[in-house]
């Protein structure tokens, strides 16, 4: 067998393996998916249903997926129990990318997730206390934050000073869109500036991140929260995993930019379960706003205290 021969011969069986493989079209209609924590496939509907809130089922492992806004904002508020706030909307393509690249990729990203951004801002009530919100959508182009994106992080604001509410932030993503340069790069100080004028106001922030929160999105509004919790298993930092290794050449821990580590080194308040978190929210909420009466003036003072000092060390 000449050389031509086995090439000739290799390339087939890659044909081959590769027909055998299923497509992107198969696996997302199958009932099946890979594991988190195991070998064995697992059934979709295990996991992404009402009681597990998009969580693995294993105690052990508890990995959270992604949570769209819609499906958090009804978990968080009830059902019918929010109202979604328009947010202005930016005219596409700034930069006028060739071949409408970046128009299609907004096209395809609005159909997947009924949003115009990757931002979807919420007003409602729960515990009888109004409450204005925002969250990310991480199939939104990876919850990349854009010129729209920001502009409705400045909404929320705004809609939380014109109300009196307290704003609640859940943060993922990658950073700021590759695609608008340096124009979104300006929303992570424009959104740096709306949450200070929230907290002018006297009216608390409450961030919580989500796996995973990366780039602009860590370095500016997701940081400055009053209170800064997270979810479980969640990744959190500027730049990646890989890229920190590949620049340093150092061997990094396995719980690197986790959010255990983080809580471990001060970096969060705390880290919960999906489905024990919206509680935690409350509490602090309540505690903040006064507005627990079961929690003594006493145990108000010393809450009031503790925030101000970690306003004042950071």
């Amino acid at each position: 067998m000449n050389w031509i021969t086995k090439i000739l011969k290799a390339g087939q069986n890659i044909k081959e393996r590769i027909k055998e493989r299923a497509s992107r079209e198969e696996l997302k209609s199958s009932k099946w998916m890979p594991s988190c924590c195991g070998s064995a496939p697992v059934l979709k509907e295990t996991i992404f249903n009402e009681k597990q809130l998009n969580t693995c089922p294993n105690d052990n492992c508890q990995f959270h997926y992604p949570f769209p806004p819609r499906s958090r904002f009804d978990h968080f508020y009830g059902k019918n129990n929010w109202e979604e706030i328009d947010t202005p909307r930016i005219p596409d393509d700034p930069l006028s990318w060739p071949n409408d690249v970046y128009k299609k990729k907004l096209a395809a990203a609005r159909k997947i997730t009924n949003q115009r951004c990757s931002v979807l801002v919420a007003l409602g009530e729960r515990d009888g206390v109004k409450i204005t919100s925002f969250a990310i959508h991480s199939l939104f182009i990876g919850g990349a934050i854009s010129i729209e994106s920001a502009e409705a992080i400045l909404k929320a604001c705004d809609v939380a000073i014109e109300n009196k509410t307290p704003l609640v932030a859940w943060s993922e993503g990658g950073g700021q869109i590759m695609f608008e340069s340096g124009l979104s790069l300006q929303g992570m100080a424009r959104t740096v500036l709306g949450i200070n004028e929230v907290k002018k106001n006297n009216l608390p922030y409450i961030n919580i991140y989500t796996n995973k929160c990366y780039g602009g999105i860590s370095a500016s509004f997701a940081a400055l929260g009053d209170i800064a919790f997270a979810e479980k298993s969640s990744m959190i930092g500027f730049a990646g995993k890989a890229i920190v290794r590949n620049q340093t050449r150092e061997d990094l821990p396995e719980n690197f930019q986790s959010s255990s580590e983080l809580l471990r080194t001060g970096f969060l308040d705390a880290e919960f379960h999906r489905k024990e978190i919206n509680d935690k929210i409350m509490t602090v909420l309540k505690i903040l706003l006064k507005k627990n009466s079961v929690i003594s003036s006493e145990q108000n003072e010393t809450a009031e205290l503790s925030i101000q000092t970690r306003k004042e060390a950071s």
